[in-house]
């Protein structure tokens, strides 16, 4: 059976990114004790990839990051937040001569940069959850201010937005990175109703983004099944949803080992289209389109 995977495969960017600079530092730094600054994202794997590296991870809100710097052994060493890092945290570890590894993945700094670029002279919405690392991470480290809309306390942003000043394309929504539930796409389905002048700003917030796009130019309906391989426990609907399949008759499945893709029905398709979400490592990815190719 002919396989397609929508590429990047593998984990997300920021936690790819990470997992690739510790092994490096590790491996140049045998003995030394290396220190995680910041919690991580919906991220099982890699927390016991990185305890395999002997990666101690320091757990704490972003307004404890120079304290902590201020209290770590000169001899360690430090690896920055992969959702961002300021000036400030630099400066301690600077001030203390303590190594350290920026580990901002490149999404990230677009972001970042973003809101930094147009923050000033335009609207930027911000649609995520508060509860989340990442969010919190990038208004700390961002310049310039966003209206925040958290799908967990939307009402503290609908009275502002709704202003009709925010109704026009100098307004930009962002939202973050990861796939994290049917609230989002209310939220951004709300905001666009409501603002339709308004970019939604996909290709910045989204790193998914792409893969949705090139899997509906290359779908075929009669030859194709669509195998979502991800770690997850949301519905179906808001997958398809998501990749923009609700209205269409697809075949599908979503998986997250070889295992489950042995229970897969094919009913004669040609071809495999994988997709993912970052989720899982990139190995099971390849070993999933191994079974696949050779079923």
């Amino acid at each position: 059976m002919e396989t397609k995977i929508l590429e990047p495969v593998g984990y997300s960017k920021a936690l790819e990114n990470l997992l690739n600079i510790a092994k490096n530092v590790r491996k140049e730094n045998p003995n030394d004790e290396i220190i995680l600054l910041g919690g991580l994202l919906n991220a099982e794997s890699v927390k016991k990839e990185l305890e395999d590296l002997n990666v101690r991870i320091v757990d704490i809100p972003y307004e404890g990051f120079v304290n902590c710097v201020n209290n770590t052994d000169f001899d360690s060493i430090v690896l920055t937040s992969p959702y961002g890092v300021d000036k400030k945290v630099i400066k301690a570890l600077k001030k203390r001569n303590i190594r350290y590894y920026e580990t901002t993945c490149d999404l990230v700094k677009g972001k970042i940069k973003f809101i930094n670029k147009y923050g000033r002279r335009h609207k930027i919405i911000y649609v995520c959850n508060l509860n989340t690392v990442e969010a919190n991470y990038i208004f700390k480290t961002a310049k310039q201010p966003v209206i925040v809309y958290d799908v967990n306390n939307s009402a503290l942003a609908k009275e502002e937005i709704t202003d009709s000043k925010f109704n026009k394309p100098s307004t930009h929504i962002l939202y973050q990175s990861e796939l994290a539930g049917s609230s989002f796409d209310t939220s951004l389905e709300y905001l666009k109703a409501l603002l339709p002048y308004a970019r939604v700003e996909e290709l910045v917030s989204d790193e998914n983004a792409a893969k949705k796009n090139e899997l509906l130019e290359i779908l075929d309906e009669e030859n194709d099944i669509v195998i979502f391989a991800m770690n997850t426990s949301k519905r179906d609907e808001y997958l398809l949803d998501y990749y923009h399949l609700s209205t269409k008759k697809v075949l599908y499945a979503v998986i997250k080992d070889v295992n489950e893709a042995m229970k897969v029905k094919i009913n004669g398709k040609k071809r495999a289209i994988i997709i993912t979400d970052g989720s899982l490592p990139k190995e099971t990815i390849v070993n999933i389109s191994f079974y696949f190719t050779y079923k």
